[in-house]
């Protein structure tokens, strides 16, 4: 039971039997919930080796994978990657409801789409983030910016991704806002606690 949620155990198995029947075996075992899925729906796949390489970094176990397995409740926290138009993936509505019954669970989800917010059809799990997608936006993403008095204050990053064409989001109180897009101003990114879950949403 004191065992970190995600260590990786090697066991090793030793079978004795009647009839003078044995074996031994090698396994490994994720103890609890395996920290991070990165469920990447990306057609270009832009996120999702960044986050490989920052995970592996800091030496937190992971799992990619490109389709929802059947059971989300087996990771702690899940970043989903939905891509940039033409290559981006629009939510259907069962996969809302399920990454919304994952958080009505008690997960952490970190979603990125630049059309998921304000112009694809919003489903159950959108809401759950406290974003208001002002507007499809325009072909205009240039230096995003961190905000003052979060945990992104200092952050600068130059976007270079497959279009520059993002939502413009903006958080419902108690969400807080903690990227804007420098020039022309509008919000990109938004973080919230409800207090049984945890959400970031992003359009880039």
């Amino acid at each position: 039971e004191n065992t970190p949620a995600g260590h990786l155990a090697d066991l090793t198995l030793t079978l004795n039997a009647d009839l003078g029947i044995t074996g031994t075996g090698e396994l490994e075992v994720i103890i609890g919930q395996i920290p991070v899925l990165i469920l990447d729906l990306d057609g270009n796949s832009n996120s999702a080796p960044d986050m490989e390489e920052a995970l592996n970094t800091i030496d937190i176990a992971f799992e990619t994978l490109t389709s929802f397995p059947p059971d989300l409740n087996l990771y702690s926290t899940i970043f989903l990657c939905l891509g940039v138009f033409s290559q981006n993936h629009s939510l259907t509505s069962s996969e809302g409801q399920i990454l919304a019954d994952y958080l009505n669970y008690g997960g952490s989800l970190y979603m990125e789409g630049a059309d998921t917010w304000a112009y694809d059809q919003q489903t159950a799990v959108h809401q759950m983030f406290n974003i208001n997608g002002v507007s499809d936006g325009s072909a205009d993403m240039s230096i995003v910016v961190g905000q003052p008095g979060t945990f992104t204050e200092g952050m600068s990053f130059n976007y270079n991704g497959d279009n520059s064409w993002m939502d413009h989001i903006e958080p419902i109180a108690p969400a807080f806002k903690i990227f804007d897009n420098q020039s022309p101003l509008y919000g990109t990114g938004v973080a919230y606690n409800d207090g049984d879950y945890k959400t970031i949403g992003t359009s880039h």
